[in-house]
């Protein structure tokens, strides 16, 4: 992850983004916390091309990911309702 992306990253929280993982996952996440500290964002998982490695629950929990596992971070148009 660049700086850019962190920035982009930090610039987003409550909003809605589209990250890819080291791993090849691509997801659409909505930015709950990051914390330059722990070096980690946390967030809400709102769809992913990896939906198979993702328990299914009635309660959506949020995830973390670490900055180190993070390729890329782009934002995503959404309209509002």
């Amino acid at each position: 992850m660049t700086e850019h992306d962190l920035q982009l990253l930090k610039a987003n929280i409550d909003k809605t983004l589209r990250i890819r993982f080291r791993d090849g996952e691509t997801s659409l996440i909505r930015v709950n916390l990051i914390s330059d500290e722990d070096r980690d964002v946390i967030y809400d998982l709102i769809s992913t091309d990896k939906e198979s490695t993702y328990e299914k629950l009635d309660v959506q929990p949020a995830y973390r990911a670490e900055f180190d596992d993070i390729v890329s971070v782009e934002a995503v148009e959404t309209e509002e309702r």
